[in-house]
């Protein structure tokens, strides 16, 4: 485990990841206001990130993945406590879009917001600046609770407008990406318990090897065509002045709860949890502070949701998380 950096170093860390992301959305803005792309461009995106490049980066980030008995231990705190508050983070939504009046498609992306959170590609840079690469299998763990929550709660919220039944609704938890979500998890127990079984197969590594290199150069273009229909769907949205901002107050709202208020509840409470390691209860709250997730707008796209609304979401947090995610972690300083 290496020392953690300085509050600057962490910032700069910061700074990078989230300046990535705004020139990734920034080239779909460019290619949407300029017609570079057909119109139809927005809708292939998402399609191709949710049926697709995600479940490939599920599958891998789950089949690739060996676990020791200690790091099981932790790691299944991370994901019962992630989980946890993840449901919180649902409950809070919940209450604070029917006080705001919102329904419909509207709402059900509100609350999804409120759950899920830029947990790889911003979180995961952070946590192996300040802990070092051991931490990224903790963070995994963090991702499984997440994981497991937006493809079977998450998938249900965002095709819950349609006004289909429970059963129709139910039939949308099956898909690619809870399917990816299973065969990974399945393989990582296979390898985990049954090693010497698994060595004594012919050419198996070789094998993994190969479909490896093909699955995760696949699975990493996630994010990237993520910002991507998210500038294409911005160059679409229109604020002409201060007044059109402040009609979006509940976005504003949202980020302070998302951003700030949810992570330091979870901050309070776990201070009275005395059997969970300080590395776990850091790994939970620096993960809860992450601004909103970024596949939310492509779910919402793909299932006839307020994907508008989800690319808002993504956009404003995204801001001003380069000012609250230093702050979370000055917390986490005083704390120790």
């Amino acid at each position: 485990m290496v020392e953690i950096q300085s509050l600057t170093e962490q910032i700069q860390i910061l700074v990078n990841q989230i300046s990535i992301l705004v020139i990734m959305g920034l080239i779909g803005f460019i290619a949407g206001k300029t017609r570079y792309l057909p119109d139809n461009s927005g809708s292939v995106l998402s399609r191709t990130v949710i049926k697709l490049t995600a479940p490939l980066l599920i599958f891998i980030t789950l089949a690739g993945r060996n676990f020791s008995r200690d790091i099981l231990i932790n790691g299944m705190l991370i994901f019962l406590l992630g989980a946890v508050f993840i449901m919180l983070s649902f409950v809070v939504g919940h209450f604070t879009g029917k006080i705001l009046g919102l329904k419909g498609a509207a709402e059900n992306v509100f609350k999804m917001h409120f759950m899920f959170g830029n947990v790889i590609y911003l979180a995961f840079p952070l946590l192996r600046s300040l802990y070092g690469d051991g931490i990224l299998i903790y963070a995994v763990f963090y991702n499984l609770a997440n994981d497991a929550i937006l493809w079977t709660l998450g998938i249900f919220l965002v095709n819950r407008h349609n006004k289909v039944s429970v059963k129709d609704n139910l039939k949308h938890l099956i898909n690619a990406n809870t399917i990816a979500f299973a065969s990974g998890l399945v393989i990582m127990l296979i390898k985990s318990n049954f090693k010497d079984f698994i060595d004594s197969i012919p050419f198996i590594y070789n094998i993994g090897g190969f479909v490896s290199s093909a699955f995760t150069p696949i699975g990493e273009a996630t994010v990237p065509l993520s910002m991507l229909f998210i500038g294409l769907i911005l160059s679409e949205t229109k604020i002409s002045s201060g007044k059109d901002l402040l009609k979006r107050y509940p976005i504003f709202i949202l980020s302070l709860f998302k951003l700030i208020l949810i992570p330091c509840v979870a901050l309070f409470l776990l201070s009275f949890v005395d059997f969970v390691d300080p590395l776990v209860k850091s790994v939970i709250i620096l993960q809860l502070s992450m601004p909103c997730a970024t596949i939310v707008p492509a779910l919402a796209e793909q299932y006839g949701s307020d994907y508008r609304l989800a690319t808002e979401n993504v956009f404003i947090t995204t801001i001003l998380g380069i000012v609250t995610m230093p702050f979370v972690v000055y917390l986490l300083t005083l704390a120790g």
